[in-house]
């Protein structure tokens, strides 16, 4: 067995997140509470980028909710709307802090 206790293997962290996060479809309050909860689990497994994809249609109100809570989040280093081939409008590229011992 190559992990005999897997929650502690950075590896095994790093492969069980998923590089993207979606929010479509959710009510903006649980969707921002999830992304919190994921912006955590992501930096805790090391990665340095994630995309959020909250969707095109609408009100923009989840963008908005996103973009307003990257911007505070401590966790966060920068955002941008995420290039055509990878959402466009739909999605923001996230870029987490980098910790001392990363």
């Amino acid at each position: 067995m190559p992990y005999q206790n897997p929650q502690k293997s950075n590896l095994f962290k790093k492969m069980s997140v998923p590089n993207e996060i979606h929010l479509r479809r959710d009510k903006v309050v649980p969707a921002i509470e999830r992304l919190k909860t994921y912006i955590e689990d992501a930096k805790n497994a090391g990665m340095k980028e994630i995309r959020v994809i909250h969707g095109r249609a609408g009100s923009g109100d989840m963008r908005r909710a996103v973009h307003e809570l990257l911007t505070v989040h401590t966790e966060v280093e920068n955002f941008y709307s995420a290039p055509p081939a990878e959402g466009g409008p739909g999605a923001t590229i996230a870029v987490l802090t980098i910790s001392p011992h990363s």
